[in-house]
């Protein structure tokens, strides 16, 4: 009896791989299906490695062909063979196939576009074909968080959201928000896990909303309260449209196809011209936001790159792994860059003035501590002179003493001089009677 006999098949839907990563794959997989003389899972697993090898050398140039007649990017053909490799690891065969054959016959990768970032002012003239309050919150939304349009392919509900406030006062004025939670893991739970001494890293990270994305979110989510929809920890931070007569009956969440979908039509209806190259534009419609949101962060020589770079949910090496900032921290970065961030000019303005006010209002409380360091120091000074005078006049008078003390000696010593002179006399005087 065979290994693969005595196993169980393990599908892609089997793996705790996440939701977006099995759909990616299965969707691939199909592909593979259609375009190969292999049609089901179980035929993959169970074919004899030869034969493997031959159908995947033949499926590899079915796909070089559609790179030729321009249909598919050579950067995508490696992609294509992700979902086949890893069902083969999972499935016992991890060293069966030769891949190195295989990759030698990948096209070479080209340098991709798309690495332009939207302009503070495209995205102003976007917010113009924003006819819905949801639709204004989400071109923001997007704008601050510097997520992946992929964001919309996992939860986002108000258990991952968190008020904050940027200038540490009661003004709870922007939004943290946790992106690709684990199915049960809120935003008080990543607080507590990234509490704990020991390092850990998840999936899951930190991002954050300035406090003019907050505001549009919370107008468009007054707004839907105001339909009658009864908000818990388990809804969604954007939602599809609805009818409000129906507003707390199958509420779904906005998805990635839906949020693809309003970019481009904002985009069709604007005057932004975005320039192709090969089967790419120089600003992709959603990347660009999150390569504004990168330029601005690293542009801030304030910033802690490092911050930045988990904020933005990359994993660098070693730092990935054991560096693990906690939400307030990440967010005191993020904080320095909200003016830059930020779209409204007028909002700007209002940032920047309300930075300089804190600006001002430091110094003003350093020089008002240095002026009371000063009275201090003024007072000191007045005391030892005081001390100085008064240790002075204790020093003459002990000097006075001490000569008054001497002078008394000396007197002494003459009496007692003048008595023993008298006693002489007097034995003098008793002799010669």
């Amino acid at each position: 009896m065979s290994r693969l006999e005595t196993h169980q098949i393990i599908s892609i839907d089997d793996t705790n791989l996440s939701q977006a990563s099995k759909n990616d794959y299965n969707f691939k997989m199909n592909q593979f299906f259609a375009n190969s003389s292999i049609k089901s899972i179980q035929e993959l697993i169970e074919m004899p490695t030869v034969e493997l090898e031959s159908v995947l050398v033949q499926y590899a140039r079915h796909l070089i062909n559609r790179v030729r007649l321009n249909e598919l990017s050579p950067n995508t053909v490696p992609k294509q063979f992700k979902g086949i490799k890893y069902l083969l690891d999972v499935n016992y065969r991890e060293n069966d196939v030769r891949w190195k054959s295989i990759r030698a016959l990948f096209p070479t990768k080209v340098k991709l576009s798309g690495f332009k970032a939207w302009t503070t002012e495209n995205i102003q003239e976007m917010e113009s074909y924003c006819k819905s309050t949801r639709n204004l919150a989400f071109l923001h939304f997007m704008a601050s968080l510097g997520g992946r349009i992929g964001i919309h392919e996992h939860q986002l509900l108000m258990k991952h959201l968190i008020p904050m406030s940027s200038n540490n006062s009661k003004n709870l004025d922007c939004c943290a928000i946790l992106l690709y939670a684990d199915k049960y893991e809120s935003a008080l739970d990543k607080d507590e896990h990234d509490a704990i001494d020991e390092v850990q890293s998840g999936d899951s990270y930190w991002s954050f909303l300035t406090p003019e994305a907050t505001n549009y979110l919370m107008k468009y989510h007054n707004q839907r309260k105001r339909d009658g929809e009864i908000f818990t920890d388990e809804t969604p931070i954007f939602r599809t449209s609805y009818q409000a007569k129906y507003v707390n009956e199958n509420v779904k969440q906005f998805s990635r196809n839906g949020a693809i979908s309003l970019m481009n039509r904002i985009l069709v209806n604007s005057s932004i011209n975005r320039n192709k190259k090969g089967r790419r534009f120089d600003v992709q419609l959603d990347h660009g936001f999150r390569k504004r949101f990168n330029t601005i962060m690293k542009l801030d020589g304030n910033v802690n790159s490092n911050i930045t770079e988990k904020i933005l949910g990359h994993k660098n090496g070693l730092d990935g792994v054991y560096f693990a900032p906690t939400r307030q921290q990440c967010f005191l970065e993020f904080v320095k860059a909200i003016p830059q961030l930020t779209v409204s000019s007028v909002q700007r303005q209002k940032q920047e003035i309300e930075a300089q006010k804190e600006q001002i209002d430091e110094l003003e409380f350093e020089r008002s501590r240095v002026h009371k360091l000063s009275k201090e120091v003024g007072t000191i000074q007045a005391r030892n002179k005081q001390l100085e005078k008064r240790i002075t006049d204790n020093q003459k008078v002990m000097s006075g003493l001490v000569l008054d003390n001497q002078d008394g000696l000396d007197r002494k010593g003459d009496l007692y001089q003048m008595i023993l002179e008298l006693r002489q006399e007097v034995s003098e005087l008793k002799k010669k009677k």
